[in-house]
């Protein structure tokens, strides 16, 4: 005599969207709606369970609406379905595998409502739409997660999208403000942002997971965030409308900005103010090339140390202010303002300082001994209220203007080269210096009322 135990296992389903066109409103879960074969025309069915795949071809465009929570293992809205798939509010869909929607096919994600899609690619063709803007958060897992497919239509959730696999976006987009969170399981995933033009920005990013993302193609962002985890824009630039933060302390969490043949940058090019924070660690600098484009905003460095390994960029109208906070560069070019406090120490190479064009600004209220920047200027500002006392002779080949504060030739009597205007709005201490006017040169001195505005030496040798 022996005892057996014989466990069946449901074998997966294909279930055909086969509603009666009625004018009511027809739900997902209802078994009269649905047929076990492609050519059926008509329901009676059961509905799809876990292990089934939903599939709404061309042979019926009524829509449905997922009323309850459900459980499936594959979506796919063929090709020429006409009808939307919507999710109903504050409800939950689960795929098992994935979901493919085709052209004319519509799946739409309600308010409060969440689509978790947990292994394979999933595919939006063209003239497909998943339209999620109001939904509580949208989750893609798998290899590739999800291919937007020229012509396809993703219009995102304000809250949040969570992509566990790469993302590739040849068609359309749609941040709708909401955040976009990349959060690897696993291996070393690819992100195909298809440009930075209208339906390829993101809005929100924050780089999670400790495994690595590898960018093809230009980013915008309006606000970038990296937590954990290494993203590899291997070449593209990767462009800021917002603030900036790197939550890290070690290599693998830093090293997002390396690349092999240097020509990556970050751009911000916002149009309001902007704050950057960012760690500089050992061989590891916070970014490979930085690139300042805001004109409407000034952009600043808010905490920590900051490196460039290669070339920071001001453009014309652009303003950097590093508060405080000692940075590192191999070349500047400066056609806009590079701020600086006075008391930060600042590395870049003489042969990489940029003194043919832009300004630089310093706006501290301590006591300086030096000019942290050095002693060669295209046009130089003073506009804090501390004392900024020379410490070598200085030539400026631009402007020199002292908005607020103090220049002081210092007790070993500097000498000072300007070769374009000198405007004096606050205090020069010239002791028993020698300025010479060397170019072409206005002179707002209000040193006739006011002493402390006064030249010692002047000398005229320019035209």
């Amino acid at each position: 005599t022996w005892n057996a135990t014989v466990t069946l296992f449901r074998t997966a389903a294909k279930k055909y969207w086969r509603p009666v066109d009625d004018g009511t409103t027809k739900y997902f879960d209802d078994s009269a709606n649905w047929a076990d074969s492609a050519s059926a025309t008509v329901g009676g069915a059961s509905a799809p369970r876990n292990n089934d795949d939903a599939i709404f071809d061309s042979n019926n465009s009524v829509n449905c609406t997922i009323r309850r929570g459900a459980n499936i293992n594959h979506l796919k809205i063929k090709a020429n379905y006409n009808g939307t798939v919507t999710i109903n509010a504050n409800k939950t869909l689960r795929v098992v595998r994935h979901i493919a929607i085709y052209s004319g096919g519509t799946l739409e994600v309600g308010t409060n409502s969440q689509l978790f899609v947990n292994a394979a690619t999933s595919y939006i063709y063209n003239g497909g739409t998943l339209s999620a803007a109001n939904a509580k958060k949208v989750r893609f897992a798998g290899q590739a997660a999800l291919q937007i497919s020229t012509g396809g239509t993703f219009s995102a959730p304000s809250n949040q999208t969570v992509f566990n696999g790469g993302f590739r976006n040849y068609g359309t987009f749609t941040h709708n403000n909401g955040t976009v969170f990349f959060a690897p399981t696993a291996g070393d995933k690819q992100v195909i942002t298809g440009g930075t033009g209208t339906g390829k920005e993101f809005y929100n990013v924050i780089k999670a997971g400790r495994f690595h993302y590898r960018m093809n193609g230009d980013m915008q962002v309006n606000n970038f965030q990296a937590n954990k985890g290494v993203l590899n824009v291997d070449g593209n630039d990767l462009y800021v409308k917002g603030n900036y933060t790197v939550n890290s302390t070690n290599r693998r969490e830093t090293d997002q900005w390396s690349t092999p043949d240097g020509s990556t940058s970050v751009i911000f090019n916002g149009t309001s103010d902007q704050t950057i924070i960012a760690y500089n660690h050992n061989n590891h600098p916070s970014f490979e090339n930085l690139t300042i484009a805001n004109t409407s905003g000034v952009v600043s460095f808010a905490t920590h140390e900051v490196g460039i390994d290669g070339t920071l960029t001001i453009n014309s109208g652009a303003t950097l202010d590093i508060e405080g906070n000692n940075f590192d560069a191999t070349t500047l070019v400066n056609n806009g303002t590079l701020q600086l406090q006075g008391g930060e120490t600042i590395t870049i190479s003489d042969e990489g300082k940029d003194t043919n064009s832009g300004t630089i600004t310093y706006d501290g209220s301590g006591s300086y001994t030096d000019l942290e920047y050095g002693n060669d200027y295209y046009n130089l500002t003073f506009n804090g209220t501390g004392t900024f006392t020379l410490g070598g002779n200085l030539n400026v080949d631009g402007a020199l203007t002292i908005t607020d504060g103090t220049l002081d030739v210092s007790s070993d009597n500097r000498s000072i080269n300007v070769a374009g205007n000198w405007t004096n709005n606050d205090i020069f201490n010239s002791r028993s210096g020698t300025v010479t006017f060397d170019g072409s040169s206005t002179i707002t001195s209000g040193g006739i009322t006011n002493n402390t505005q006064d030249f010692y030496n002047i000398i005229l040798s320019g035209s």
